[in-house]
């Protein structure tokens, strides 16, 4: 009893009783079965949930604000590109301008015949395709342009990616376009196409069959002894105009090789077709001649 006294004379000592007290009753009552929490408990975990929020919407704004920032960077970048880009369209259209004056000027210059006329200028007749046939031996494509829409037969037919087809048959209101992947030449109804690489003026061969088994278009007659004019792996073959039959530009495809013709005397270039014969869409009949200036609907691929 005596060291009772002693120790309740002692207030420190007195004071660390209580509080080990309180915190052995206080663990006591964590560790037990509970289905809520204490006041304590619920007065700490509130206060903290508070100062995180308090701290964290700063913290999320700022986070936002440099983020803005950064992408505003990026806007600003993207902007300046397409400044270029478009100033640079704008000097090849002042550029394709000059050309065509000048172009022109020779026509008449040279007295270009009609004929002449109108396979270095072609425009477009946009068509959907109504219907496929995928008959292995004369595949066919059915759009919804016809004589009634200055289509004729043997017009070409040209998807946004390259060459498709030539016109076979006509309707006033349809047409039946026989695709360039069954040129064959020992088919009677197949068509040659006279053809050049486009960066090279000087080259020339013609297309007139299709490799079904590599999925190539062959292009013969190519003589490569100017190393200027000689065709090449990569490069894109088009129409050349010449012949009469097609105007000039449309692209058949990219060539994939370039190898020595049975007898040597030229070259054969195998061609990747440009067009895809798998997804079909809008097409488009190319016309020969300038486009008549009260025809509405066309479009350019």
């Amino acid at each position: 009893m005596f060291a009772l006294f002693r120790m309740l004379g002692n207030r420190k000592l007195f004071i660390l009783l209580i509080v080990l007290v309180l915190f052995i009753a206080l663990m006591g009552v964590t560790l037990g079965d509970r289905v809520g929490l204490t006041w304590p408990e619920k007065f700490v975990k509130d206060t903290v949930g508070f100062t995180q929020r308090v701290v964290n919407k700063p913290a999320s704004a700022v986070s936002g604000f440099f983020k803005d920032i950064s992408e505003l960077g990026d806007v600003y970048a993207e902007n300046d590109r397409l400044r270029i880009k478009v100033a640079q369209l704008e000097r090849d259209q002042v550029d394709y301008h000059i050309e065509k004056a000048r172009n022109e000027s020779l026509k008449k210059d040279l007295d270009f015949t009609k004929t002449q006329q109108m396979n270095s200028s072609k425009h477009y007749r946009f068509a959907q395709v109504v219907s496929v046939n995928e008959d292995v031996n004369n595949p066919t494509v059915n759009i919804d342009v016809g004589a009634k829409d200055g289509v004729k037969a043997g017009m070409a037919v040209t998807s946004t990616e390259g060459m498709v087809g030539v016109i076979s048959t006509m309707t006033d209101y349809t047409s039946t376009v026989q695709l360039i992947t069954s040129l064959s030449q020992t088919s009677p109804d197949s068509y040659a196409i006279a053809a050049t690489a486009d960066t090279k003026p000087g080259s020339f061969g013609v297309v007139e069959s299709y490799d079904k088994t590599e999925n190539r278009l062959l292009m013969t007659g190519i003589k490569n002894d100017n190393p200027k004019t000689a065709i090449k792996y990569g490069d894109k073959i088009v129409s050349s105009g010449s012949g009469g039959v097609f105007p000039s530009g449309i692209v058949l495809g990219i060539v994939q090789v370039v190898e020595k013709s049975k007898f040597g005397l030229t070259w054969t270039a195998k061609i990747r077709p440009t067009a895809d014969f798998q997804e079909w869409g809008g097409l488009f009949v190319v016309i020969p001649g300038a486009a008549p200036s009260t025809e509405t609907g066309d479009g350019t691929p």
